[in-house]
């Protein structure tokens, strides 16, 4: 739950979820079905929360004016379904766009669909694994290395899977590898103009917060997407929270 006041500041409990083998059998199953059933295209996250659609309104609002031409990051992509759910109503190119998946069933089945979606034809999809990869801007493409960054990095339910590994980072620290995520996907986001907007149904809004806006990631809170609200022991919450960051130089 996402409620109003977090919990004590702390690891999240280990689960399969933080794990690749998982998502890899996911997703091995999910191509299995999709090439079964062109129309099956597997899990849609936070689709009870409505998410993508908030996101659609929030990322198209007065507030932001973002042009056609944005670019877009996707990280985690999983099926892409939230990069073809922003093309839909023709706001944005798709030739911005690229998802990036550390499981490799993830990136064919995001092609796959991609290849039937006609207004996805420009979008890219690429196997990235966020914590132990570091690529450069230009793995993204010229554009994107040109211009310094994405105007927009989305991660939708990809930070709260991280979290639930236990795997530890290798410089001896004890820190656990989801700690460093901020400053990892931070250096993509354009300085000063560009966004990282992460959903989350693991932290609560305040937790999130903390844990993006660690030293070293250069963000700070840029706005927030409202949802649906229940009191629950006398405290107010939803299930899901969307914080955007922006980076400042």
């Amino acid at each position: 739950m996402s409620s109003a006041e977090p919990a004590e500041d702390a690891h999240l409990n280990p689960s399969a979820l933080g794990t690749k083998a998982h998502w890899d059998s996911l997703y091995a199953l999910e191509l299995t079905n999709h090439s079964a059933n062109p129309d099956d295209v597997g899990t849609i996250w936070f689709s009870d929360s409505d998410c993508e659609s908030r996101i659609y309104q929030y990322l198209t609002s007065d507030s932001l004016s973002l042009p056609s031409t944005s670019t877009f990051l996707d990280v985690g992509t999983g099926n892409g379904h939230l990069l073809f759910s922003l093309l839909e109503d023709g706001d944005f190119e798709g030739d911005g766009m690229v998802g990036v998946d550390y499981s490799e069933g993830s990136v064919e089945l995001a092609r796959n669909i991609a290849e039937q979606t006609p207004e996805a034809a420009g979008v890219k999809f690429l196997r990235l694994d966020v914590i132990q990869d570091t690529p450069e801007l230009a793995f993204f493409g010229e554009r994107i290395a040109e211009e310094g960054g994405f105007d927009v990095i989305l991660d939708k339910g990809t930070f709260d899977a991280i979290s639930l590994s236990d795997q530890l980072l290798e410089d001896g620290t004890g820190r656990r590898i989801y700690e460093v995520y901020p400053e990892k996907v931070a250096k993509w986001v354009k300085p000063d103009s560009g966004i990282l907007l992460v959903t989350s149904c693991n932290w609560t809004e305040e937790e999130l917060v903390k844990k993006m806006t660690v030293e070293g990631s250069g963000l700070e809170v840029k706005g927030r997407i409202k949802y649906p609200e229940f009191t629950f022991g006398g405290k107010k919450g939803s299930t899901v929270c969307s914080v955007a960051f922006q980076r400042k130089r």
